[in-house]
């Protein structure tokens, strides 16, 4: 009888032990539960968004080392977030004014990722080139639209205009394709320019300083760009089409991007200053001026993405404008996450 009362306590001690691991276990299922619902769930291109976030922030790190190396980089008070994407307010190669705050809000790697989202809308097959016109304003939309459409497998087929406002690539000794060129040597991009021109009046270097011309030459010469120069301006077009077509080998492009306002983009035509940011299929008419490459394809029937107005793009995209620091990519839920919003 003593043996059988020592056991006794010991058997009623396993029941609420048991207990207990049932318990805890329902408990963390129901935690599991409750984190799932109240986190959105994330967008189908993650993986890609996030790779191209990061692919900006790779960008950064290298134009960063090169700009200290040479002596280039900004003040702290114009790139406080030490991007290198920012360059100096006035050199010889300024073409027109530029407004820092839309500079610095373009260099957010999130931005990238957004543009993921808005590319990935159009459904394009991998391998499909996109054509791309960029300029030396925007130093963070031209990796950023890069990143999102290499992250994407698509094609880029890419034509600058060497021209940058205030705080672009506006250094006469490293320019866009300059960094361009320095970007694919270190693996963070692979495509290539295939044309470039001037920029200024008439995109052929009008009313630009002569020092200014020569360094634009120069470093397309340094970076194996061939500079197209035709006029009128409707014949440049011409010709930059022709060496786009080119590039394309034949191939049908599913879509072009313009970044900035450059004047091979959109043109001279009275309704490009109408032209509204961010993707568009709609065609438009050209009652005064020439049109450029942009509105050139529209008339194909391609979607153009035009990336200008960053504020408003911000706006719509669920960016913050001229973050301090940068945010960390993947936690903005709505550039991110499966609800609508960020372009898609």
């Amino acid at each position: 009888m003593g043996a059988q009362r020592q056991r006794h306590p010991v058997a009623q001690a396993r029941l609420p032990g048991k207990w207990l691991a049932v318990a805890a276990a329902f408990s963390l299922g129901l935690w599991l539960t409750v984190e799932l619902i109240l986190q959105p769930p994330t967008h189908a291109r993650f993986p890609e968004m996030l790779n191209a976030a990061r692919t900006v922030q790779a960008a950064s790190r290298v134009l960063r080392a090169e700009k200290e190396a040479r002596g280039l980089m900004a003040p702290p008070e114009a790139d406080p977030n030490r991007t290198g994407m920012i360059g100096q307010e006035y050199t010889i190669i300024t073409t027109t004014t530029g407004d820092l705050e839309s500079k610095r809000t373009a260099t957010n790697p999130d931005f990238a990722a957004a543009l993921v989202r808005l590319v990935a809308s159009l459904g394009l097959p991998r391998g499909t080139p996109v054509v791309i016109v960029l300029s030396g304003s925007f130093v963070g939309g031209n990796v950023a639209i890069i990143a999102a459409v290499e992250a994407l497998g698509l094609r880029p087929v890419i034509v600058t205009s060497l021209g940058a406002s205030m705080w672009g690539a506006n250094d006469p000794e490293f320019d866009w394709l300059d960094m361009a060129a320095l970007l694919r040597e270190r693996g963070v991009i692979r495509a290539a320019t295939v044309a470039t021109v001037l920029g200024g009046e008439g995109a052929v270097g009008g009313g630009m300083d002569p020092a200014a011309v020569a360094a634009l030459r120069q470093s397309a010469v340094r970076d194996g760009v061939p500079i197209v120069e035709v006029r009128p301006f409707p014949a440049l077009i011409d010709a930059l089409l022709a060496r786009i077509d080119a590039a394309l080998a034949g191939e049908a492009p599913g879509a072009v991007v313009n970044v900035g306002g450059a004047l091979i983009g959109l043109g001279s035509c009275r309704e490009s200053f109408e032209f509204p940011t961010g993707l568009t299929r709609r065609p438009m008419s050209c009652t005064a001026g020439a049109p450029g490459i942009a509105i050139r394809l529209v008339e194909r029937g391609l979607p153009v993405v035009h990336v200008l107005n960053m504020r408003r793009l911000a706006v719509e995209f669920g960016l913050p404008i001229d973050p301090v620091p940068l945010p960390a990519p993947g936690d903005n839920n709505v550039v991110y996450g499966s609800s609508p919003g960020g372009g898609g």
